[in-house]
């Protein structure tokens, strides 16, 4: 059904686009001098795409926000229309009544999930504090050990690949 996935996998015209678009192995240190170049290339691309169409993601994503937002106000709509319409059916009231009813009991839930909420607040911050400062600690000792591991020369080289993609990507953001 889907083989032309597969060609379109297999073509020799698709072959650069899978060197942009592959996820990045781990950086070790003994990659090769052209591999390292690679990654740093890739890395830089992806920061000159995100910087150069900063404003059209920022509008994308408020975009696809304001979709969300809108199947979620059009969802709860169509809930309270049908729960409106058990009420009337049910306990014999009219449109008045049955909102009144639907409008206390929402803001009933909502109180209650506040009040969790709030309870819940230090603890979910307490996690979040921890849970970062381990992923940053994790990541720290990474890349310490990446470079530890690198030889100097390899060292010179990555910190001369990264100032050239820093210089370039300045001299680009200052024409």
């Amino acid at each position: 059904m889907f083989d032309f996935i597969e060609k379109l996998k297999k073509s020799q015209i698709n072959g650069w686009m899978i060197g942009i678009f592959k996820k990045p192995a781990p950086a070790s240190p003994d990659e090769s001098d052209r591999q390292m170049l690679a990654r740093v290339a890739r890395q830089f691309f992806w920061l000159f795409l995100a910087l150069l169409f900063f404003e059209d993601l920022l509008d994308f994503a408020i975009e696809i926000m304001h979709s969300v937002f809108e199947i979620l106000h059009l969802l709860i709509e169509f809930i309270e229309g049908y729960v409106e319409e058990i009420l009337e059916h049910l306990l014999h009231t009219d449109h008045h009544q049955s909102e009144t009813i639907i409008v206390n009991a929402v803001l009933l839930i909502g109180l209650y999930g506040l009040y969790r909420f709030v309870r819940a607040f230090p603890h979910i911050v307490r996690r979040l504090k921890r849970n970062c400062s381990a992923a940053w600690l994790k990541y720290r000792r990474r890349r310490l050990a990446y470079w530890r591991a690198l030889l100097p020369e390899q060292k010179i080289k990555l910190t001369a690949a990264y100032l050239a993609g820093l210089s370039l990507l300045l001299f680009w953001l200052t024409i």
